[in-house]
C-alpha cells in the first residue's frame, strides 16, 4: 500500500483535524489542573469531568477566577511549546515535495494582468508579470508555436521582435498587431520576389564621424567573428581588425552606400591587398588613425597569413553572395532603437531549410538589437516594452552578446524568451558553463513532456522528492495456527518519475520557478480558443522592394582595366569621375503610416476561453 505522491506524509492533513481539538481539551485540562492546585485543594478530589461545573458555580469568587486564569496561561504556554517542538523537528527525511497551490500561483506573479503567457490552468492564464526572462524547453512538435509564441504575439502590447521560421507567426498575427496601430514588418531575405523589409546592420554608423565607424565595426566584427573557446584566437581577432579596416576605409573614401556586400566585394575583387597598400600610400587619402592602423595591420602581414585571414572574412560574409541578401540588407526600412520609443513588430521570416543559412545575419541582428538599446537607461522616452522571442535559439549560433544579455537587459525593459529543444542542445552551442547561466538567469523555466530519459531525470530530479508509506505484511503458518504480521516503513519517492513525465499528457506543462512547488498547466491552442480567435485578422501584404542600381550592385572602385593598364603601363590614380553613385533611400524610412497611438488594451480576459 502506497500514498500517492505529492500528498502530505503520513496523512498530516487528518492529523491536524484531529489533533487540534485533542490538544485543546488537554490544554484545558492542564489549565484547570494548574488551577486546582494554585487553589490548594486537595489533588484526590480534582475531577476534570466535573471541573466546568466547578468553575461556573465559583464564577464570582476573585480567587478561584484568578486561579483559573492562571492555569490558563500555563496551559496555554505548555501546549504551545510542545506544538512548536513538534512543529520544529525539521523537513521530513525524505521529503515532502508537491505542486503549487492556487495561492501560491497568485503570490508568485502567474495570474498577472499582463505578461508572458504560458498556459491554463482552472479555465485562466499562467501569465507571468514582472520583467524576469522565460526559458522554454519543448521538443521539436510538441506545439511550443501555437502554444507559446503565437498566444504572446497577440497578447504583447509592447514591442516585439521574433524568429519565424515557416512564416506562420507572421500569418498568425501579424493582422492583429497592424491592426491595433503598430508598425510591422517582415524580414526575409531570401524571398524569392524580393518581398521582405530591409535591414543594413551598417546603417547605425556615423559615417562622418571616425571614432565611430572604428567603434561600432569593431562591435559588429567581434559578433560576426567568433573567437573558439579553445584554441588558437588568432584567426578571428585578425578578421575583426580587417573587417573594421576595410568597413572604415569604405565609409571615409566612397560615396558607396556602407553594406556588407560592399565589404565583401572589395575583398573578393581583384588583389585587395595590393589595392589597400597602395591607398595607405597615397598621399592625397586622409584617413583616420583607426582606419590606417587596422589596413596597415591587414594588409601587412605576410602572404599567407593575409590570406587566411581574409579568407576567414569571406567565409563568414558569404552569405551575401546571394543577390536577394544583398538587396534586402542594402538599406534599413526599420530602426532597432526604435523599439523602445514606439511599438513595433519584427518578424524574422526564414524557411526550415535556409535557417542554418541564414543564421549568422539573425544572429547578428538579436545581437546588434541588444547592443543598441542598451546605451540608454530606460526613462519616459523609451517606456515601450519589448519581447524578444528567440524560438529555436541554439540553431541561431553562438552570440556571446545575447547569452550576457540574459543578466542585464530586463533593467532596460527587454524581455528574452528563448525556445530550446533540450537543455543538452543549448550545452553544445554555450558550453555547459554559460548554458547553465542563461538557464539561471530565466526566471521561469517552461518544460513540455520531454522524449529523452535522461531529460526526464534531469526534470524528475528538480521536482524533487516525497516520503511515501510502504507497507510490508507477512503471514506464518504453524500447523493449525496462523500469524499474521504487517510493518510500515517510509521510503523515498520522486514526485514524478521519469517514466511518469515521459508519460505525461501531451496537452500538459510544467512551470518551474524558485520559491514555489511546480505548477502543472494546460497547453494553450490558439487556434481552437475564444479568446485568441477573436483577434484573426488578415496579415499585411508585404511589398516586393523596389529594384535599385546602387553603388554596391557593381563595386566601382574595382574598375576594369584601362588601356595603359592593360598594356603594362603605371595605373593611374582613380578620379571620381570612375565612381558610379546613385542617391540612396533614407535609411530608416517607414513602410507603414500608424493612424493609432500603437498602445493595446484587453489583453488578458481571464476566464475568457475554452475549456481547461
Amino acid at each position: 500500500m502506497t500514498r500517492k505522491a505529492g500528498t502530505p506524509p503520513n496523512g498530516g492533513t487528518a492529523r491536524l483535524l484531529v489533533g487540534i481539538p485533542l490538544g485543546v481539551l488537554i490544554a484545558l485540562a492542564i489549565a484547570t489542573m494548574i488551577g486546582w492546585l494554585v487553589l490548594g485543594l486537595p489533588v484526590a478530589a480534582y475531577d476534570p469531568l466535573k471541573m466546568p461545573q466547578f468553575v461556573w458555580y465559583y464564577r464570582g469568587d476573585p480567587r478561584v477566577v484568578r486561579a483559573m486564569a492562571g492555569g490558563l496561561l500555563g496551559g496555554g504556554l505548555l501546549l504551545g511549546g510542545l506544538i512548536y517542538a513538534l512543529w520544529a523537528r525539521g523537513a521530513p527525511l525524505h521529503g515532502a515535495a508537491r505542486f503549487a497551490r492556487e495561492s501560491e500561483i497568485k503570490r508568485h506573479g502567474f495570474r498577472a494582468g499582463s505578461g508572458i503567457v504560458l498556459g491554463r490552468k482552472r479555465g485562466r492564464f499562467l501569465t507571468f508579470g514582472g520583467s524576469e526572462h522565460v526559458i522554454v524547453e519543448a521538443p521539436t512538435r510538441s506545439g511550443k508555436g501555437v502554444g507559446i509564441v503565437i498566444p504572446n504575439l497577440l497578447t504583447w502590447a509592447g514591442s516585439v521582435v521574433v524568429l519565424d521560421v515557416k512564416r506562420e507567426n507572421y500569418d498568425a498575427s501579424a493582422g492583429f498587431r497592424a491592426h491595433y496601430g503598430q508598425a510591422v514588418y517582415l524580414f526575409n531575405p531570401t524571398a524569392r520576389e524580393g518581398r521582405t523589409a530591409r535591414y543594413n546592420p551598417l546603417a547605425y554608423i556615423d559615417r562622418h564621424d571616425p571614432d565611430d565607424v572604428i567603434i561600432e565595426l569593431q562591435k559588429i566584427a567581434t559578433m560576426l567573428f567568433v573567437a573558439p573557446e579553445q584554441g588558437e584566437a588568432f584567426w578571428a581577432n585578425g578578421a575583426r581588425t580587417g573587417f573594421a579596416g576595410v568597413g572604415a576605409w569604405l565609409a571615409e573614401t566612397s560615396n558607396e552606400p556602407l553594406t556588407m556586400g560592399a565589404i565583401y566585394r572589395h575583398l573578393t575583387t581583384s588583389d585587395p591587398r595590393v589595392f589597400f597598400k597602395r591607398e595607405l600610400a597615397n598621399p592625397g587619402l586622409n584617413l583616420s588613425v583607426g582606419c590606417r592602423t587596422a589596413l596597415a595591420d591587414f594588409a601587412g602581414g605576410s602572404d599567407n597569413s593575409f590570406a587566411d585571414i581574409k579568407k576567414t572574412i569571406t567565409n563568414v560574409l558569404g552569405l551575401w553572395l546571394n543577390p536577394l541578401v544583398d538587396a534586402a540588407t542594402a538599406a534599413s526600412d526599420f530602426d532597432l532603437r526604435q523599439l523602445r520609443k514606439r511599438p513595433m513588430s519584427i518578424y524574422l521570416g526564414v524557411s526550415p531549410d535556409e535557417l542554418d543559412r541564414i543564421a549568422p545575419l539573425y544572429n547578428l541582428l538579436f545581437q546588434q538589437l541588444i547592443d543598441l538599446n542598451v546605451r540608454e537607461l530606460r526613462d519616459e522616452n523609451t517606456s515601450v516594452p519589448v519581447l524578444v522571442i528567440l524560438d529555436e535559439f541554439a540553431r541561431l549560433g553562438r552570440a556571446s552578446v545575447i547569452a550576457s544579455a540574459f543578466s542585464y537587459v530586463a533593467g532596460y525593459g527587454i524581455r528574452l524568451l528563448p525556445v530550446i529543444q533540450s537543455r543538452s542542445q543549448l550545452r553544445g552551442v554555450y558550453g555547459e558553463h554559460v548554458a547553465d547561466e542563461i538557464v539561471a538567469n530565466c526566471g521561469v523555466e517552461v518544460a513540455f513532456t520531454p522524449k529523452e530519459l535522461r531529460v526526464a531525470s534531469h526534470l524528475s530530479e528538480r521536482m524533487g522528492y516525497v516520503g511515501q508509506d510502504s507497507v510490508t505484511r507477512s503471514l506464518t503458518i504453524n500447523g493449525l495456527l496462523a500469524n499474521r504480521s504487517k510493518s510500515i516503513a517510509e521510503q523515498r519517492r520522486a514526485l514524478l518519475l521519469p517514466q511518469e513525465l515521459m508519460q505525461f499528457p501531451t496537452d500538459k506543462l510544467i512551470l518551474l520557478r524558485g520559491g514555489i512547488p511546480p505548477i502543472v498547466g494546460t497547453k494553450i491552442a490558439y487556434f481552437s480558443n475564444r479568446f485568441f480567435k477573436k483577434r484573426a485578422f488578415p496579415a499585411p501584404e508585404v511589398p516586393a522592394a523596389a529594384k535599385r542600381t546602387l553603388g554596391t550592385a557593381l563595386p566601382a572602385l574595382f574598375r576594369d582595366m584601362i588601356a595603359e593598364e592593360a598594356a603594362g603601363h603605371e595605373t593611374r590614380p582613380m578620379s571620381q569621375d570612375d565612381v558610379f553613385t546613385e542617391d540612396c533611400p533614407s535609411f530608416f524610412a517607414d513602410m507603414l503610416t500608424l493612424d493609432h497611438d500603437g498602445n493595446v488594451s484587453g489583453l488578458i480576459e481571464e476566464g475568457d476561453e475554452n475549456g481547461g
